[in-house]
């Protein structure tokens, strides 16, 4: 069970989602919160993010902030959510000239990752949550990437007539495994009949009633003149759901860049992530009067804002640039949600619509 540690204590019997949120974000031996080892993003750790991945995608945004800036006239303030070890925010800070940002924000929940942001961008206000952090006082940007699929998640599986959900046990020699009970919530029920998801015998799925809610305040604390920028890994919830593409649901574990199938091994040594319901983001928005442009692939993003000139200029275009456009890949499998409110969300329909064909 990961050096010892009695995540699951014997006898006691536990959601996945509780075992998610231990097993990643408990403040002694979660993946997120060790001090022992290295920030696990980038190319020397267990996976590689967006912004991590090449300069070039701090580059390119920071493009795409210098155009906001020019149409709307005046600095806005700039929030980094899952900042990591800061990577992207020092290669976004050093790519963009000053009077962009009027002040910037980070927040991590590793230690380890607040720590060295604080040692190397001393101009950043750094937290562990949003809520520690004083609201904007006038526009703003938010930017998260690979955040929401690192969010807790339930895993039920379908049954004649309803669902099931999967718990975590101590099996008898000792190791942990997935057993099947009642759903633990009559919110996991409802969370499917809202999205008119009726899930076939068998089919595992991975649920979070809470995502909405967790959109909503990030959106609130933005305000009502903000552009949110999301990336991430997921689908609209018919897609998401389907049975013929994801049967077996999208829960994955990685660890030194492989995937991990048995993610109830080694607790708090592995990332766990499942895809996002882009559904619930969209709600959230929706509900807080945010307007939004369809979810679309990364690499169109990335392309339409000039990834692969500021890559390459003029010379051969870096194989990580190349993985963050390849239709093949992460340009398709990550997705770009853009949402916004007031003059900013304005302002930024205008200079994309100046670079789409």
């Amino acid at each position: 069970m990961g050096k010892g540690w009695p995540i699951v204590a014997p006898g006691e019997r536990v959601s996945f989602s509780r075992f998610m949120e231990l097993a990643l974000y408990d403040p002694e031996h979660g993946y997120y919160a060790r001090r022992h080892r290295h920030y696990p993003a980038g190319p020397g750790g267990d996976f590689v993010t967006a912004p991590t991945a090449h300069p070039a995608f701090a580059a390119t945004f920071a493009r795409v902030l210098m155009a906001l800036k020019g149409k709307r006239g005046v600095p806005f303030e700039f929030a980094d959510l899952g900042a990591g070890d800061g990577r992207f925010l020092r290669h976004l800070t050093g790519a963009l000239p000053e009077g962009v940002v009027a002040r910037f924000c980070a927040v991590e929940v590793s230690p380890a990752g607040r720590e060295v942001v604080a040692l190397t961008l001393p101009q950043v206000a750094c937290a562990e949550s949003l809520s520690e952090l004083p609201p904007p006082a006038g526009p703003c940007v938010v930017f998260a990437s690979e955040l929401y699929d690192a969010l807790p998640c339930h895993v039920v599986e379908g049954r004649e007539g309803g669902i099931v959900e999967l718990y975590v046990e101590v099996a008898p020699e000792g190791s942990l495994r997935f057993v099947t009970g009642p759903p633990s919530t009559p919110e996991l029920e409802a969370y499917l009949a809202r999205h008119g998801i009726a899930l076939e015998p068998g089919q595992r799925a991975e649920l979070r009633p809470q995502a909405k809610g967790f959109h909503e305040a990030v959106l609130a604390w933005a305000g009502d003149d903000a552009v949110v920028f999301v990336l991430d890994y997921g689908y609209r919830a018919k897609a998401l759901y389907n049975p013929k593409a994801r049967r077996g649901g999208s829960l994955v574990g990685y660890r030194d860049h492989q995937p991990v199938r048995d993610v109830l091994k080694n607790p708090g040594e592995v990332d766990i992530t499942a895809h996002v319901n882009w559904d619930d983001l969209l709600a959230a928005g929706a509900r807080l009067g945010f307007a939004a442009r369809g979810v679309e692939p990364l690499g169109l993003f990335l392309t339409r804002w000039g990834i692969l000139g500021e890559a390459g200029q003029g010379f051969t275009v870096p194989w990580e640039v190349k993985a963050l456009v390849n239709p093949a890949g992460m340009g398709t499998d990550l997705k770009v949600l853009v949402q916004g409110k007031g003059g900013l969300w304005d302002c930024w329909q205008a200079v994309d619509d100046a670079r789409r064909p």
